[in-house]
């Protein structure tokens, strides 16, 4: 009936420890994790017991080692999705389909965002928008910012698993940014308006606003999406 108790391996602890802060969101999708001696400092551990804790975690997938570049957290979405995603992206109207979901995840993230967001959150959010506004003095493309922009009020939502499905179709959504950005930035009306929109979203947001963040998120998705489409247009019509 009863079975023996059997203590647990240090690095079975460590990689409890690690894998229940990536669940619950204190580390997140894209965190790096400090240098293995440093971190085996914190725990205090010995370096070989966390190299087999921190090796089990990336054959879980919740780790990921980079050659020369250290040890990063995956998103729990990215060994289940990503060769499905692969395949998905060859079909003619992914990218129209994965914005309309990001239109419904944004919209959301967006009002939500407007309820939670912390001054830290709200800081680096203003960041990110005066980055889009230099970006648009200096009549460059700005998308990087723009995908940041997005990240950051996905965060500030604190719902673990949403923050970790945009993270999943984050690299889609920085190809579209990329690509509306880059055939806009010429034109400085709508480069422009891209800008005053995504201000729009920070005043809501920053003013705790969650349904006026909703509605200026979503003008800006319709915007977006608007736009994705005459780009798809164009290129049908070249090809």
């Amino acid at each position: 009936m009863f079975q023996r108790i059997k203590p647990k391996r240090i690095s079975d602890e460590i990689f409890e420890q690690i894998k229940q802060l990536i669940i619950e969101g204190v580390l997140k999708p894209g965190d790096k994790l400090p240098p293995e001696r440093e971190l085996a400092a914190q725990m205090g551990v010995s370096r070989p017991t966390l190299r087999e804790a921190i090796n089990k975690l990336e054959a879980k997938g919740f780790l990921e080692q980079v050659q020369g570049g250290g040890t990063y957290v995956k998103s729990l979405g990215d060994t289940a999705l990503d060769n499905a995603f692969e395949e998905y992206a060859k079909k003619k109207d992914a990218i129209l389909e994965i914005m309309e979901v990001r239109k419904i995840l944004e919209t959301w993230a967006a009002y939500t965002a407007a309820e939670r967001i912390t001054e830290d959150e709200l800081k680096q959010l203003e960041q990110y928008l005066n980055e889009m506004e230099v970006a648009l003095k200096d009549g460059q493309i700005g998308y990087d910012s723009d995908a940041d922009f997005h990240s950051i009020i996905s965060y500030a939502t604190k719902n673990i698993f949403l923050i970790h499905i945009m993270n999943t179709i984050y690299q889609w959504i920085e190809k579209i940014s990329f690509e509306v950005r880059k055939r806009l930035y010429n034109d400085y009306y709508k480069h422009d308006l891209l800008y005053k929109q995504h201000k729009a979203i920070f005043v809501a947001i920053k003013n705790q606003d969650p349904l006026e963040a909703y509605n200026a998120m979503l003008n800006h998705m319709n915007y977006v999406l608007e736009k994705v489409k005459e780009i798809i247009s164009e290129d049908d019509s070249t090809n």
